[in-house]
């Protein structure tokens, strides 16, 4: 039983099984849930093998899983073990069979039994184990798939999918090196078109996989980014979004890559927006695309016809929102589904007619959705959302958003977001799961080659880690994790060590900033927009508290004395000011304001305008005069700069890359730009948050992307 085996020992770590918490030298190593449990699992059966068909029963317990998840909380333990690329470290893989965690395991517990003695993984709080034959004291698998999902029903009623769903175990469609996405799948469920994504600085490359071939062929040619391929009606075409240089296309060829034609011109990038961008009318006539005229811009819907290029526009989201993106059409042709995205961290599942009249919204409000696509019927509408806290498929009706019932849960979930797309004529899926880990970097600026990037690693977890903030004397950072299981604020010292989390509960931190004198920090509800204030008391214990007002991106003011922040609603969109210590906000200039920072002497107040903006603006604070700093940030990464006293660091473009990024830096002397280093990959905008400089200004702190493979998986049936 558990409760005789509490706790697990191997070299520097210790693994407490009924927290299943892990710790180094007495400090927490924060790991994802089902990370901890692959961990827990291994160290149960220490020196055996357990196949990954064992692996994944212990740990997801009848769930629709593949093996892609397995491999990633492997990579994720390993990370955190401190384990090298390429080194087995305290986890060896046995090709074709599975994993060992390798000995010796020490249990801690007096009562323990013998150290010869085999313990099976107890179960878990939320679904029991069922009970299996036990060979070589290893669970083994005993029953089909469908017993153990209806076990696992019977446990978690509201957890369960439609009790008519069937589903069959996915497999992958290709094994590529890099990440496998917008995937698409042809009206037969037979051929596969995918974009794959190297991890580097290279542009993506689209693929696709036929039926009856044994290696996936790429369509692609050049150094162009390719994105979101579509196919037509008949299967016999695909369409796609070419990107880079002056302006994209939107390409039409055959299904083996002749006869392409250039339908329409489309704008140049998608900034790192990893939905659909593209879809294909029913009837042939027309492809559904978003897009945007020019930088700063939300995505918006348009048609355009096949044959001739002819544009219509469907919908115009807000200005200060990232816009409407992954259209598709209904089986009939008469519907169109999409995802609205308003912050990173929410987005909406929205239906209008085929012309663009909205009728209303299907997920829940406040959650992000990631993927979604049409039942071959018609009647529903399958999409990806973290509404109940992971990442899963849920099917709702769709032509009834204010009065359809609460959607169905399927089997199919991950910890990160899902791709999908749905056969029209046959019941197949295919899916995949886009994991991306943030983390914190310093770039140290003393150093003078371009080309070899200075970085060392600060802040490196397997948690998405990111917005670091220096402290004002340069001591700690303060910065944004989920390592506990949700995003909080948390502090450390400049080199990422002694991590101490700040916040707790459902407040989703955006941006920390700090007080003048360290002692406090300052942050809003990234959903909400309430505004904090967390307090550090002379024992190094902090508190938080509301300061009673909302809004975006607060600051503090050079003295410490105000904050100022964005208001940005329908009805308020000014820059205002309010008392660190609480009162009424004052309005200092009616203008929309997002990612606030301060000069280095305090006078004016830099910020962006829209999330899609490409300048940098600055307002001085004793004239209230806005005017224009600097232009070329990358779209969505709005707050991915740094003042210094004679100028801006910040990351754009690289002109001598398709796809690539760099760090400049903006003079205020003389205007000039000058390139500071290449971005080792490509950083998706949207969560990274700020660039810190420290107060000596030779270092920057930055948020880089690892970029872990993801393959597109296969389940057929669904139904």
């Amino acid at each position: 039983m558990l409760k005789t085996r509490q706790f697990y020992k191997f070299g520097d770590f210790r693994l407490d099984c009924t927290a299943k918490v892990l710790e180094r030298a007495g400090e927490p190593v924060r790991l994802p849930r089902k990370a901890v449990e692959t961990l827990l699992a291994l160290a149960e059966h220490p020196d055996l093998v357990l196949t990954k068909e064992e692996l994944i029963e212990a740990i997801w317990q009848g769930r629709v899983v593949d093996e892609a998840n397995l491999m990633q909380n492997i990579a994720i333990v390993r990370k955190a073990l401190c384990v090298k690329t390429g080194e087995p470290g305290y986890i060896e893989t046995y090709s074709g069979r599975g994993y060992r965690l390798t000995g010796p395991i020490l249990n801690e517990c007096p009562e323990a039994p013998p150290a010869d003695t085999r313990v099976t993984l107890p179960p878990t709080p939320e679904a029991p184990v069922p009970a299996r034959l036990r060979r070589r004291g290893v669970l083994f698998v005993a029953g089909a798939l469908a017993t153990a999902a209806l076990l696992f029903l019977a446990i978690n009623p509201h957890r369960a999918p439609s009790p008519a769903a069937h589903y069959s175990l996915p497999v992958p469609v290709a094994r590529l090196d890099g990440k496998e996405f917008q995937s698409a799948i042809s009206p037969d469920g037979r051929d596969v078109a995918f974009v794959l994504d190297r991890g580097d600085s290279r542009a993506c490359q689209l693929w696709i996989k036929f039926a009856g071939r044994a290696q996936p062929v790429s369509l692609s040619s050049g150094a162009s980014d390719y994105s979101s391929p579509a196919w037509s009606p008949d299967g016999r075409q695909l369409a796609y979004l070419r990107l880079g240089g002056a302006t994209g296309e939107l390409v039409v060829v055959n299904r083996d890559g002749t006869g392409e034609h250039v339908a329409a011109k489309v704008f140049k990038t998608r900034h790192g927006l990893y939905y659909h961008h593209l879809a294909w009318s029913p009837d042939g006539k027309w492809l559904a695309v978003d897009d945007e005229f020019a930088p700063g811009e939300p995505f918006s819907l348009f048609l355009v016809s096949a044959s001739t290029g002819e544009r219509r526009r469907l919908t115009a989201p807000p200005a200060h929102w990232i816009g409407d993106v992954e259209p598709r059409f209904s089986p009939n042709g008469k519907w169109l589904s999409f995802i609205r995205v308003i912050h990173r961290s929410t987005q909406a599942l929205m239906l209008s007619s085929a012309d663009g009249a909205i009728l209303g919204q299907l997920s829940k409000e406040g959650a992000q959705v990631t993927g979604q696509d049409w039942s071959a019927d018609g009647r529903s509408i399958v999409f990806a959302s973290d509404a109940d806290g992971e990442f899963r498929l849920w099917t709702i009706a769709a032509l009834s958003p204010r009065s359809a019932p609460s959607p169905d849960a399927s089997s199919v979930f991950a910890d990160a977001p899902i791709q999908l797309s749905l056969a029209r004529t046959a019941p197949v899926l295919i899916y995949s799961v886009l994991r991306q880990d943030f983390n914190i970097w310093r770039l140290d600026l003393a150093a003078h080659d371009v080309a070899v990037g200075r970085w060392t690693p600060v802040v490196n977890s397997s948690a998405q880690d990111a917005s670091p903030q220096y402290s004002p004397d340069g001591s700690e950072i303060c910065f944004r994790s989920d390592r506990s299981g949700e995003e909080q604020i948390w502090v450390a010292g400049a080199d990422g060590s002694h991590p101490q989390q700040v916040t707790e509960g459902r407040l989703n931190p955006s941006v920390g900033r700090w007080s003048p004198d360290g002692s406090s920090i300052v942050f809003n509800d990234s959903r909400r927009m309430d505004q904090y204030l967390a307090s550090r008391d002379s024992n190094g214990k902090w508190s938080v508290k509301r300061l009673g007002v909302q809004g975006t991106h607060p600051v503090f003011s050079k003295d410490g004395q105000y904050v100022y922040f964005g208001r940005n609603d329908s009805s308020v969109q000014a820059i205002l000011r309010v008392p660190a210590a609480g009162g009424t906000p004052i309005e200092i200039a009616k203008a929309h304001g997002l990612s606030f920072g301060l000069s280095h002497d305090g006078s004016d107040l830099y910020f962006v305008k829209e999330l899609a903006d490409t300048r940098l603006w600055k307002m001085s604070l004793a004239t209230g005069t806005i005017s224009p700093l600097l232009d070329g940030l990358v779209p969505y990464c709005t707050s991915c700069w740094a003042a210094s006293e004679t100028g801006i660091y910040y990351l754009g473009t690289d002109p001598s890359s398709v796809v690539g990024q760099a760090i400049f830096f903006h003079s205020m002397r003389g205007g000039a730009d000058r390139l500071v280093a290449q971005y080792p990959e490509v950083l998706s905008p949207l969560g990274s948050g700020p660039f810190s400089l420290s107060p000596d200004g030779s270092n920057l702190l930055c948020v880089r992307m690892d970029s872990p493979r993801a393959d597109v998986m296969r389940v057929e049936p669904y139904r």
